[in-house]
């Protein structure tokens, strides 16, 4: 929700670590995996905002005590030496051409700067996907049971009774999509269904975490596309939830293991779309 909308509006885009900054006021929806984070229109204005935003907040448990430096210090320092890993299943089936285009021209961009630049192999990314969407749908429809008409939010006008009131509140308070969500996500939390989905999502979590650890022994940053196509045309995605799904493909490994992720512009499509990196 941060690095795909500024990829899709040609402006820098950061999830921070998980526990960098303060979620204090967020609605949340999936409490393991979500970050507040800044847009911006170029890096340094980013880093700046991100050196105001990140530190401890006694009003978020998740929100971590820790020194953190200043951001802006990394800026113009160059790319010389670094070893950047360029994993093979980010340019595999499913990306468009113009993306496919822009991230290997940004990879020669960097390598002419100085920067090493490997294709790795990064199997268990495949996996990324449907954990992703067991465990924050099963998050989601915890944390979205609070919006009972009751307590939080939106409440019908009209209603004959509590389980009406709750019934309609929710019905006409959440959109197609957030219902999706909560559905899925009480599917796979119900009994008889818990270790098949939730359970085995939260063991893949791990050995995906596990696999960037091992990245970043040998390599200081992961190289990819932030979505696989450009913005689709308004209303379009809605129309097709499942397609909608598929295009987080690149950036929700990163929320599973809790690292950072910037989406930085790499260039156009034909249409003259910006492509996110």
């Amino acid at each position: 929700s941060i690095r795909q909308p500024a990829a899709f509006c040609g402006v820098g885009g950061m999830k921070p670590t998980y526990g960098a900054g303060s979620r204090y006021g967020l609605i949340a929806f999936a409490s393991s995996l979500d970050q507040i984070g800044p847009f911006t229109a170029d890096v340094e204005s980013n880093a700046i905002v991100l050196s105001a935003i990140v530190g401890h907040d006694g009003r978020d448990a998740t929100s971590l005590p820790h020194e953190y430096p200043d951001f802006t210090d990394g800026i113009g320092g160059g790319v010389s030496g670094m070893k950047v890993a360029l994993p093979g299943e980010f340019l595999a089936d499913g990306i468009s051409p113009a993306v496919k285009t822009g991230v290997l021209k940004a990879a020669d961009a960097l390598r002419a700067e100085g920067a090493q630049i490997e294709e790795v192999s990064m199997p268990v990314l495949k996996y990324a996907l449907p954990a992703y969407y067991v465990i924050s749908s099963a998050e989601a429809s915890s944390n979205l049971s609070r919006f009972d008409g009751v307590k939080y939010g939106f409440r019908a006008k009209e209603y004959d009774g509590l389980h009406d009131m709750y019934k309609k509140s929710r019905s006409q308070g959440f959109g197609p999509e957030v219902k999706r969500r909560i559905m899925l996500g009480s599917f796979v939390l119900s009994s008889g269904y818990y270790d098949a989905y939730y359970l085995k999502a939260l063991r893949t979590k791990a050995l995906i975490k596990k696999a960037f650890d091992r990245a970043f022994e040998k390599y200081d940053v992961i190289l990819g596309p932030a979505s696989p196509a450009t913005a689709p045309k308004l209303g379009e995605s809605l129309s097709d939830p499942l397609k909608m799904y598929l295009g987080d493909i690149y950036t929700i490994s990163v929320n599973l293991a809790g690292l950072p992720g910037l989406s930085v512009p790499c260039g156009k499509d034909s249409g003259g779309l910006p492509i996110g990196l």
